[in-house]
């Protein structure tokens, strides 16, 4: 008996969140397409272009869908047992919500699995390549503005990088010295990644020595650094994703960096606390499980279910936010809102049982 109400339990729910995941990624590369369709057509790509574009993007559009389509799978799955009397039918067999809950377990651990795959895995692999691709066909600029990133020896800037990221052109490195003010500038034409160390050519060095400068000229230097060409793919990136492993190698400085430190930060503790927000749902999806049938209090809980899990999503884009600006700390901004909504859903879950 336990088994079998377990099994339909995990079929209703995980049916109804799989579809959600469809449709909630179809309807946003409906929407990224619409968006970037003329870019696209533009640069004479085709329609193999844009189907090209909308593969690369599948990944971070599910990454996306997997939070709501969580909360409102569940909320699905609980409104239709609610409606055909049958969560009063399992009530009635003293199955509290508890037990519930625990049958359902399953679903949201391969909603998390699937979040950490595909977010610490293909995620990060699909943006380079789609920025790759995207620098690839991008047509010339007539004065192209430069990049900049932070390296381990200070910043650098470059007016352009070659798609795979391992040629740059208009060099201009920017080293500081043991009390970290400007010790050198050094200029150079292109810069080549070779062996583990980018190749500069047409060098030309300013060097700052006792309050003066040393100007020089070399026809080649090799800069070791910690910037690589993955880094500079991903440095136009607004928002880049990265694996837990290579935020760490940033923050200890074994990688180049484009953003603020306090955006990697933030982001390594929300990759380790990402793959909760589905188990926080199932919690905050409870009170459609309570509502009745063809009553008032049915369309109330469904609401109250919606309205709980959307909070969380503003209340965690918010503190991600504060958290990537160095706002508030960003263990605590990565460990708000999962925290504060568990605790909600946790209470709901314990005043359930006396209904």
């Amino acid at each position: 008996m336990t088994k079998t109400l377990a099994g339909y339990l995990r079929r209703r729910v995980a049916a109804r969140t799989l579809t959600l995941i469809a449709l909630l990624t179809a309807l946003m590369q409906v929407l990224e397409l619409l968006d970037k369709t003329t870019d696209v057509l533009d640069r004479g790509l085709g329609i193999k272009g844009l189907a090209y574009y909308a593969l690369l993007r599948i990944p971070a559009e599910i990454v996306l869908a997997l939070p709501l389509a969580a909360l409102l799978g569940t909320m699905w799955a609980f409104h239709d047992l609610a409606r055909n009397h049958e969560m009063i039918a399992v009530r009635t067999a003293g199955v509290s919500l508890r037990q519930i809950v625990t049958y359902l377990l399953p679903v949201p651990l391969a909603v998390a699995l699937t979040h950490f795959v595909l977010s610490q895995a293909v995620m990060p692999d699909a943006e380079a390549a789609l920025q790759s691709w995207w620098v690839a066909t991008a047509p010339p600029e007539e004065a192209p503005q430069p990049s900049w990133i932070r390296t381990s020896a200070g910043p650098i800037s470059y007016l352009a990088a070659s798609p795979d990221g391992r040629r740059l052109t208009g060099v201009k490195i920017y080293q500081r010295g043991e009390n970290k003010l400007l010790a050198a500038r050094i200029s150079a034409r292109t810069a080549e990644w070779q062996h583990g160390a980018w190749q500069l050519h047409d060098v030309e060095q300013l060097r700052v020595t006792d309050r003066k400068t040393q100007p020089a000229k070399e026809p080649t230097y090799v800069w070791k650094t910690n910037l690589r060409p993955d880094d500079v793919q991903r440095a136009e990136i607004a928002r880049p994703s990265l694996s837990s492993a290579m935020l760490m190698d940033v923050i200890g400085g074994e990688r180049a960096a484009s953003r603020p430190i306090s955006y990697y930060q933030t982001a390594l503790y929300r990759s380790f606390v990402a793959p909760l927000m589905p188990f926080v749902m199932l919690l905050l999806a409870l009170p459609a499980a309570r509502g009745l049938p063809r009553h008032l209090e049915g369309g109330a809980a469904l609401v109250l279910a919606l309205v709980l899990g959307l909070a969380y999503l503003l209340c965690d884009g918010l503190m991600a936010a504060l958290g990537t600006s160095g706002q508030v700390p960003a263990a605590g901004a990565a460990l708000a809102a999962p925290a504060l909504f568990s605790a909600v859903g946790l209470l709901q879950l314990h005043f359930s049982e006396g209904r």
